[in-house]
């Protein structure tokens, strides 16, 4: 019998409050690892949302650059000043025109924006050359039309036309018709772009009016004003000679960078509901203040081409630019040249040898409680924006992408 109750014994299993704590233990254990991999995921989704956004910000920041670079090409840069320039501008002129220069700089339009609400000032940037269509045309014909206007007959055989898709044939001018409206005119409105008709080294600017494309060749309409000049006995040694034919005719890109809020554009409404601007289970916070860096085309007028604007760098802080040229046009010395310098009225555009472009982005989630000491400071570094009221906690991480960009385009003016 004791034998029996001793074998019993030791067969005997797990008591009930034995169970109990192996069950719990499991549990927390479980709860312990399940918040770990949440914990683990959210940090990895969040380091990769900053990477993704931080990559995005490295393409607009090297389109901007590439932008820069091409600054004055095939173009002037400083019509006011250009002793290569033959129809002189005057009154007459188109404001955009009249002031063409290769670089301006001004004041980002941030105004509403959590940029603007921590007291950041980015700049703007205008830009001027052949940024679109580096290909320079040539010309069959050029002679006054009715009304005042001009006529430019393109010659489609040349190979800067073949390497445009432009042909001969007199089935392609439909297609001739789309191509030449993607180059001579902006966005959906289609105004007309500014181009340079260049002979012997002697520049004249004109407006397109219109563009038509007609069974093996095409035509540009101009606009009244600014008019070309002739060259004609007693009258300014620089025009038009003869039909006008062999003229390098190249077409000029206005482009604006700015830092503003695009919260009410219609084309990006899908991508600021995406991240819950107007509530949803999906709202990010913060998001009604964001701004972003955007590029968009401007007419001969300086007015914008609604059309063409597009986000190149999400959640944009700051843009600063600064820099440098020649001392004067007959020592290359270079010199510092203060941003606030470079305006539509300055005079020495033609002397800038390069700039120093700098964009600041910050992060998608505010997750910083407090700011990094210096940040802001004299130096105009930024390391955090405070996206809370009065621009304080809690802060997000902002990443500073920054070049120099040498005006090639320029460094050969002396005057």
């Amino acid at each position: 019998m004791s034998a029996r109750f001793s074998l019993r014994t030791r067969r005997r299993g797990f008591t009930l409050v034995e169970l109990m704590v192996a069950m719990s233990g499991g549990l927390f254990l479980s709860i312990a690892v399940f918040a770990l991999s949440r914990d683990a995921t959210r940090f990895y989704q969040s380091e990769g949302r900053m990477a993704n956004a931080t990559l995005a910000a490295v393409s607009g920041f090297e389109r901007l650059a590439s932008d820069v670079a091409r600054a004055g090409h095939l173009s002037t840069a400083n019509i006011q000043g250009d002793p290569l320039v033959c129809n002189r501008p005057d009154a007459s002129f188109p404001a955009e025109l009249r002031s063409l220069r290769a670089l301006v700089v001004g004041t980002s339009s941030a105004t509403g924006t959590e940029v603007a609400a921590a007291g950041i000032s980015p700049h703007s940037l205008l830009v001027t050359g052949a940024l679109n269509t580096p290909e320079v045309f040539t010309t069959m014909a050029v002679a006054p039309a009715a009304g005042g206007s001009w006529r430019v007959d393109l010659d489609l055989s040349t190979p800067a036309a073949d390497r445009l898709n432009l042909s001969l044939a007199t089935t392609a001018v439909a297609a001739n018709q789309a191509i030449l409206d993607g180059i001579f005119t902006i966005g959906t409105n289609q105004r007309g772009k500014i181009v340079r008709l260049r002979r012997n080294g002697l520049d004249q600017y004109a407006v397109v009016s219109a563009v038509t494309a007609v069974a093996g060749g095409a035509f540009l309409t101009l606009a009244n004003s600014p008019s070309l000049l002739r060259l004609e006995r007693g009258g300014p040694q620089c025009g038009i000679d003869d039909t006008g034919k062999g003229m390098a005719l190249s077409v000029i890109d206005v482009v604006r960078y700015d830092i503003r809020s695009m919260l009410s554009e219609a084309s990006y409404a899908s991508l600021f509901s995406a991240s819950g601007v107007s509530g949803g289970p999906s709202v990010v916070p913060f998001e009604s203040g964001r701004a972003e860096l955007v590029r968009v085309e401007v007419d001969s007028t300086g007015a914008e081409q609604a059309s063409t604007r597009e986000i190149i760098g999400e959640y944009a802080v700051d843009l600063q630019v600064s820099a440098w040229g020649a001392t004067a046009a007959n020592n290359p010395a270079l010199i510092p040249v203060a941003a606030t310098a470079i305006t539509q009225t300055y005079n020495s555009t033609q002397l800038l040898r390069g700039v120093h472009l700098r964009l600041g982005v910050r992060s998608r989630e505010a997750d910083r409680d407090a700011d990094v000491a210096g940040s802001g400071g004299g130096s105009n570094n930024l390391y955090r924006i405070g996206l809370g009221g009065s621009a304080n906690a809690p802060f997000a991480r902002v990443r500073t992408l920054q070049t120099d960009v040498p005006l090639r385009n320029l460094e050969g003016n002396r005057w």
